[in-house]
């Protein structure tokens, strides 16, 4: 079963630049095993505002993967945030 990652805090405007910088510096890395993808989601209401989803093939690769979360987690604090962590398991899609 799939489980996807939300990663998520308000990143000061003065930072923003700097945040999506680090994502996309971030992305250019190898995809680790067991990931399909992540996005970098910003807010349409609130500029500050971002979400990283990740998706992962299943809970046992995502817990293999901590680190990778954690890098991820670092981005937020990095801007002096301490995220919102989540996890969800995929029950259906189309």
């Amino acid at each position: 079963m799939e489980v996807i990652t939300f990663v998520e805090g308000n990143v000061p405007i003065s930072k923003i630049k700097e945040f999506e910088s680090d994502y996309k510096n971030l992305k250019q890395n190898e995809k680790p095993e067991g990931m399909i993808a992540s996005y970098l989601i910003q807010d349409a209401d609130r500029k500050g505002r971002y979400i990283i989803e990740t998706v992962w093939v299943s809970q046992e690769a995502l817990d293999k993967m901590g680190n990778e979360q954690l890098e991820v987690v670092e981005l937020f604090e990095r801007s002096g945030i301490r995220p919102t962590i989540r996890a969800y398991n995929m029950v259906n899609n189309f």
